[in-house]
């Protein structure tokens, strides 16, 4: 018989072609094509069903405050980033944590699961662990990231964490760095953590645009930078590099994709260098829309930092724009070397230095044979080690392995 598993997030698209928890969903596409029967458990928001079908997969949506236009835990920026800035965000956490156990076991009353599956460890992994107690049901975890940058920070959420690890039957993280944070703080996970990725849908991106259509249709040397306007992302160090750039290739420009609570800071810097003409947002733009500006970039750029302990759990943008056969340059934080090996397949900087990272654009965008040897070589590694057939083939593999463990 398939294997059915319930996926607990706290984070899923809103609507088809949405992006917020678009990874999750893919993921979750992905498994059902090789036989695994998902549930899908994630939030409610305003305006939202509490029971619907995308892309054939049924979808729960947990209500947890009342009136509904109170539920700001979830989407947007994140649960971290909105708890910080809004006060019924903050308010809405325990409530949310009680709606969702309640929830969970009466999808588990109704079906017959074989595994619990649930991304971030707070609040979804307490969750999947709890419930585990209760009922003996596997409990698969995963990590992402922004979940250990809050653990870290709490005696109280590491002793958390904990409780969840001794109560799963295996932890995957999205990178290695990851893996050397969560067992820094459970010391012994080990051996229960698996790296697995999340990954990217190789031919969706690989629709490659002739390339006389891409000539024609951008006169400029295009760099790309995708992502929320976070403090994380560090796009104000790539503004900041855009002066050197200019100076040596006055026809780049920087077109910025995504919005956030930085946008309007950023938008000052932008006049402060003097960058109007060369620096554009675009806004929020669908997902399915985003290949075509990776296909016509010169490079894309993911200059993300550290903050506060957090920073970037894998780099998605990255192996989007990479499966795209776009050049890419990074920061040597959190698990972005796992994907770009320096001057391989793309470049890694330093993160906070603009400087440097001016000079590898520079280099990049007046070197043609170079941003080649990165295409091919970027398309390479992702089509190797991060199509989404591939992981889904691994998180396939870690649920069978559990189910014959368990001797079902």
């Amino acid at each position: 018989m398939p294997v059915k598993i319930l996926v607990l997030t706290s984070s899923y698209p809103t609507h088809e072609g949405t992006h917020e928890g678009g990874f999750v969903a893919d993921l979750v596409r992905y498994l059902s094509e090789r036989g695994i029967l998902p549930v899908v458990l994630a939030p409610h928001f305003l305006g939202g069903s509490f029971k619907e079908h995308q892309d054939g997969i049924l979808i729960f949506r947990f209500p947890y405050f009342f009136p509904f236009r109170f539920e700001r835990l979830a989407y947007g920026s994140g649960l971290l980033f909105n708890i910080r800035r809004d006060f019924f965000a903050f308010a809405g956490i325990i409530p949310f944590c009680k709606a969702g156990l309640v929830w969970t076991l009466c999808i588990l009353f109704r079906e017959r699961v074989d595994i619990i599956h649930t991304h971030w460890l707070i609040p979804q992994g307490f969750i999947g662990a709890l419930v585990h107690c209760f009922t003996g049901i596997p409990h698969v975890a995963t990590v992402h990231g922004s979940d250990l940058a809050i653990i870290r920070k709490s005696a109280v959420l590491t002793r958390i964490c904990s409780f969840i690890i001794h109560h799963s039957d295996a932890i995957t993280v999205n990178s290695s760095y990851n893996r050397q944070q969560l067992v820094s703080l459970v010391p012994g996970s080990e051996r229960k953590i698996q790296i697995i990725p999340m990954g990217v849908d190789v031919n969706a991106f690989h629709k490659r645009i002739p390339l006389d259509e891409v000539n024609k249709s951008k006169q400029d040397h295009i760099l790309l930078n995708v992502g929320r306007l976070i403090e994380l992302k560090g796009t104000q160090y790539l503004i900041e590099a855009m002066p050197a750039v200019i100076r040596s290739v006055p026809n780049a420009s920087l077109v910025i994709i995504g919005t956030g609570p930085e946008e309007e800071r950023l938008t000052r810097r932008i006049h402060e260098l003097s960058l109007e003409e060369h620096v554009r947002f675009l806004g929020k733009i669908r997902h399915d829309e985003i290949m075509t500006y990776y296909q016509q970039a010169d490079t894309v750029v993911l200059p993300s930092v550290t903050v506060a302990g957090s920073t970037e759990g894998l780099g998605v943008v990255l192996l989007e724009a990479m499966a795209s056969g776009c050049p890419v340059i990074g920061t040597s934080v959190g698990g972005i070397p796992d994907i770009i090996t320096d001057g391989e397949n793309g470049f890694l900087v330093p993160e906070r230095d603009s400087a440097q990272l001016a000079e590898k654009i520079i280099q990049l965008l007046l070197d043609a044979k170079l941003r080649e040897t990165f295409r091919k070589n970027g398309y390479a590694r992702i089509d190797e080690s991060f199509s989404w057939d591939r992981i889904a083939d691994q998180f396939a593999s870690v649920y069978h392995q559990i189910i014959m463990e368990h001797g079902n």
